[in-house]
């Protein structure tokens, strides 16, 4: 009896031991595990406002268009579009054949269902990104915002009268709208992350977005969400219904809430994460040279403003000072003691890299023609001494700063490379809560700035029109009429090639030929992937891991 016992148990122990070599030789290999520097904060496209959040939606959801590695829009559900002459009519013909992830056709009536939600989800969606580009640009959308604010939580979209407000289903393939106003960028626009992908009627709820976190829902690309934890991760798991599902590598994408880089780096070292984001050039110093350092390329400059509007000081008014201000900084150097270009690349140009052109990069169509203010300090010792400054009449400066970050480094470049031009510079410290209130009040000679848009090199160029209130600040530092009106006609204007070509203009005449302001620098994050990680890419500013392979 004791050997027959024997027996069954030997039996049972190999079925079992190749029960397990069995799941284990169908474990899924590619389920990838992202480190990420923030708390997620939503999951509804509607009121996404951050960038933790746009890491998951670029791959839960499709829109019309997506974004490519360098910010351009690409084509996703909308196959083909036509604009009327006058640039306010957009009709959109989506592809015939997509899915919801639960297998429901994607229909043009879910994205009017999802605009209309947008604008009026209520009090909690008053600033958010995608209200504010859909107000202003859509016929008739603030009028129907302000409506379902002031009814409250009794709106409902899918009953209230819309037939004012520019967005139509036509039919289930077909949506058109009409605009207040042209917008060369529309297509940019609505390859955002925001209130522009479409979520369904039935799941997403109007005037909450819990849901969201819930899981379960159906959507539109590449993943679904399985599980969620704000505050801790977020599970996403490949969706069969998604139209490219053949071309997506990576099984399940699990993003981890690390707010602390130390812990973050921890968790790469010892390979519980594969990719960790959201890392610091010091952080990541130890890793240059090598496979592993992925430099994540960000749309985001740093530059210098010189406040020649009517709060600047009188010289700032004259254009020889302002050049040789530009002439006389070496910006390599300037980079050299932030940890050098990799991870801050010098920028000629206002708008920074991975926004979209014509065809490809605007900072690389602008920077094709060359650059005139290239490092030159007798030029710009010349160019002061035209203006009457030399050695006995040196002209004074005050440059002013957050006391935070990198500013300070910057700060004492600039200062040493100005003196060695006879330009005498007085440096002052802000406190960084109030450094942005004071450049708004005009209260500056001459500051850093720095700005993050996605969309457009408009959205750049827009901050220096002092006649609409879309200005940087309360008191222009940049009054000029002529660069007013290049803006203005820029908007005016619907073909893509020309809209491009004008803001080209409009950047080499606020730069180059009237140096309003001298760019130095375009901001990267520098990110952490496994060498066995293949495949990543970015998706416009975000990082896209649905083609990715594990390869041990």
């Amino acid at each position: 009896m004791k050997k027959a016992l024997t027996k069954l148990l030997a039996v049972a122990m190999i079925i079992t031991a190749v029960g397990v070599l069995t799941a284990c030789g169908t474990q899924r290999k590619n389920d990838l595990t992202v480190a990420v520097g923030y708390q997620f904060t939503t999951l509804d496209p509607a009121i996404n406002t951050e960038v933790a959040n746009s890491y998951i939606l670029t791959h839960l959801y499709s829109g019309m268009f997506r974004r490519g590695p360098d910010g351009e829009a690409i084509n996703d559900l909308c196959e083909s579009y036509e604009v009327s002459e006058d640039g306010l009519t957009y009709t959109f013909h989506m592809v015939p054949d997509a899915l919801w992830s639960d297998g429901v056709p994607i229909t043009a009536y879910d994205f009017e269902y999802s605009y209309l939600r947008a604008l009026s989800y209520g009090a909690d969606n008053a600033y958010a990104l995608s209200i504010c580009e859909l107000m202003n640009f859509i016929d008739g959308a603030e009028k129907y915002f302000e409506a379902a604010m002031q009814e409250g939580e009794s709106f409902d979209c899918t009953k209230a009268d819309h037939s004012y407000v520019g967005v139509e289903a036509v039919d289930d393939t077909t949506l058109v709208l009409r605009l207040s106003m042209p917008c060369g960028y529309l297509t940019d626009l609505m390859s955002n992350p925001y209130g522009w992908f479409p979520v369904r009627e039935d799941f997403a709820t109007q005037h909450e977005s819990m849901w969201a976190f819930n899981g379960g829902y159906p959507t539109s690309g590449a993943y679904t969400l399985t599980e969620c934890n704000e505050t801790d991760k977020v599970i996403l798991e490949k969706n069969e219904n998604y139209r490219f599902a053949d071309e997506v590598n990576a099984d399940t994408i699990t993003f981890m809430c690390m707010p602390d880089e130390s812990s973050r780096t921890l968790a790469y070292q010892s390979g519980e994460v594969d990719v960790t984001l959201d890392m610091s050039a010091d952080a990541t110093k130890s890793y240059e040279g090598t496979q592993e350092l992925w430099v994540t390329v960000q749309p985001s400059n740093y530059f210098l403003l010189i406040n020649s509007g009517s709060s600047g000081p009188e010289w700032a008014n004259d254009v020889n000072i302002r050049r040789a201000l530009a002439l006389a900084i070496d910006k390599k150097d300037v980079v050299s003691v932030l940890g050098g270009d990799l991870y801050y690349p010098v920028l000629n140009g206002y708008v920074p890299d991975n926004i979209p052109g014509v065809k490809g990069s605007f900072r690389s169509e602008g920077d094709a023609d060359g650059y005139s203010l290239t490092y030159d300090s007798e030029q710009a010792k010349a160019l002061l001494a035209k203006s009457g400054y030399n050695e006995s009449n040196p002209l004074h400066i005050t440059y002013k700063y957050s006391n935070s970050g990198v500013h300070g480094a910057v700060a004492g470049k600039l200062q040493q490379m100005w003196k060695n031009v006879g330009i005498d510079v007085e440096l002052q410290s802000v406190e960084s809560s109030v450094f942005y209130d004071q450049l708004d009040q005009g209260d500056f000679q001459v500051a850093y700035y720095s700005f993050a848009f996605t969309d457009s090199a408009i959205q750049y160029l827009n901050m220096w029109v002092s006649s609409t209130s879309t200005a940087m600040g309360i008191t222009p530092a940049v009054e000029d009429p002529v660069f007013d009106q290049m803006i203005t006609d820029a908007y005016k204007t619907v073909d893509t090639v020309e809209f491009n070509n004008a803001l080209h203009e409009a950047e080499d005449y606020l730069v180059e030929e009237n140096v309003y302001l001298i760019p130095l620098f375009n901001f990267n994050t520098p990110a952490l992937v496994q060498d066995y990680v293949k495949g990543y890419t970015m998706s416009g500013a975000y990082p896209y891991f649905a083609y990715t392979k594990i390869k041990k």
